[in-house]
């Protein structure tokens, strides 16, 4: 008898939440995640161990983004786990924010719960919003 789960089975296995930071790119989503379980401690929070301009780099190296753009650019998020309040905090450009179909998504992705805090941050803005408050 195999110890090995039936491919139905294996489907169905349960994916925990995850912390990530993501682009949204020509109507797509560009995602860098990493599981809960394998986040980098930042004081009370479990994040993403990577940021948006290493990850971008990567991304313009590698092909994925035109190498003449910046990580900046384009509306972004980031999220984390604050551990005191056992809560996910999802900080994205207005840009974003403004889709709820498209939060929905990103809270798909990554698999988080319907309790999220989902806000704006003044870091995460691109050029466009950067562009409308001046």
């Amino acid at each position: 008898m195999s110890d090995r789960l039936p491919r139905a089975a294996r489907s169905k296995k349960k994916i925990g939440p995850q912390v990530g930071i993501f682009w949204f790119i020509a109507g797509k989503l560009l995602i860098d995640r990493t599981p809960l379980g394998e986040a980098e401690e930042y004081g009370d929070f479990l994040t993403h161990p990577r940021g948006h301009a290493e990850v971008w780099e990567q991304y313009a190296q590698n092909g994925t983004v035109l190498p003449e753009t910046e990580y900046e650019q384009f509306p972004r998020v980031r999220v984390m786990y604050n551990t005191k309040a056992n809560l996910f905090t999802l900080l994205a450009d207005r840009c974003i924010l403004q889709r709820k179909t498209l939060v929905t998504q990103i809270k798909g992705e990554l698999h988080l719960p319907n309790n999220t805090e989902i806000r704006g941050d003044n870091h995460y803005r691109c050029s466009a919003c950067l562009n409308d408050s001046e």
